[in-house]
């Protein structure tokens, strides 16, 4: 999967907070203050974002197109991720936990909670297995 634009991802924010079909009025009306696109740049991003299967039309009323996302932002997340270590060959999770450690984008406290997760997960047990 393709990972989408900064551009693009905010306009996919807001319609994952819209939680409702939406066209481009609907995204012009609720851009952020800072970001002063035009109509036509819109529905190129939303054009673009269909055809990378991240957006699909659920109804058309004359010219104009609803959209709903085909994913949840959760699921992008964990798309993104897994394609990410895949296509760095970062290999073990080990190694991006201790890579995270070292850059201070994970500490202490997070690598505790990751330990009562895959505990509650029933992962430790399955170490000792093997």
């Amino acid at each position: 999967m393709q990972k989408v634009t900064e551009s693009e991802m905010i306009i996919m924010d807001l319609i994952w907070d819209a939680g409702k079909k939406v066209n481009s009025a609907y995204v012009i009306g609720n851009l952020p203050e800072n970001v002063k696109w035009k109509m036509t740049t819109v529905t190129t991003f939303l054009s673009r974002l269909t055809g990378r299967g991240m957006l699909k039309i659920v109804e058309k009323k004359g010219r104009t197109n609803f959209y709903l996302p085909t994913m949840s932002r959760e699921e992008y997340s964990l798309r993104v991720t897994r394609d990410a270590m895949l296509g760095t060959g970062i290999g073990p999770i080990k190694n991006l936990i201790a890579s995270l450690y070292k850059t201070n984008d994970i500490n202490k406290k997070s690598i505790a909670n990751l330990k009562d997760w895959l505990s509650d997960e029933g992962f430790a047990d399955e170490s000792k297995e093997e």
